[in-house]
């Protein structure tokens, strides 16, 4: 039900002129809303089901796992790559290249909207690169994964946190490559600690969100 919530919850209000708004600040109301969405729903599920006694995960905050993730991140950006990749073999076929081409650039372009004012720009970095990552790992690996690995396995754990964390982002052609995201993600939370996948997490975003701020022409 919450994961429904946030998935709906932007995509009507990005469908939908609310209150008035701009598309740009209702894509920006959506943003906010689904993170602290995100915490709220952690907090509140974590309350109703409390961690389980032989919880695996390693939920403690280290600084040094936090940093130690930095190490992850060139890997990541290559699985980033090959997901983008098979993302285009997969839907080319049904799209068609240029329709997968205007999809993709929709995607990867997306946060270029937030470009058309500083305090949006301001916005759009502390949500990318700050607060996205660390509540969505926080629900999806720090209460989403432990559960699903303890009720089925380990594996069916991966899996199925990486398909409800693909739905949130609303993305087609990018799916994959975030899939395979969260599957690095997973196993890094479960191997060494939930902190260092929201190392790796806040990384991987930031180097994204420069890549589109330096093609952006910002700065």
């Amino acid at each position: 039900m919450v994961l429904f919530v946030l998935v709906l919850l932007p995509l009507a209000l990005k469908s939908l002129g609310v209150f008035g708004l701009s598309q740009e600040n209702i894509i920006i109301l959506a943003m906010v809303l689904q993170q602290v969405g995100f915490l709220l729903g952690t907090f509140i599920l974590k309350k109703r089901h409390p961690v389980h006694p032989t919880d695996i995960l390693d939920t403690r905050f280290e600084w040094k796992a936090f940093w130690r993730s930095l190490l992850w991140v060139p890997a990541i950006v290559l699985i980033n790559v090959l997901g983008i990749v098979l993302s285009t073999q997969l839907f080319t076929p049904l799209l068609g290249a240029d329709r997968l081409q205007s999809i993709l650039l929709q995607e990867t372009s997306r946060v270029n909207i937030f470009l058309l004012s500083s305090w949006r720009l301001v916005v759009a970095t502390i949500m990318v690169c700050v607060v996205g990552p660390i509540s969505e790992e926080l629900f999806f690996r720090g209460f989403f994964l432990s559960r699903a690995v303890h009720t089925y396995s380990q594996i069916v754990g991966y899996l199925l946190t990486s398909l409800f964390f693909v739905l949130p982002h609303l993305y087609l052609i990018n799916s994959i490559p975030i899939f395979l995201l969260s599957l690095v993600l997973c196993y890094i939370a479960l191997n060494e600690n939930l902190w260092a996948a929201v190392g790796a997490h806040v990384f991987f975003n930031t180097v994204v969100f420069l890549n589109v701020l330096l093609r952006a022409g910002v700065g």
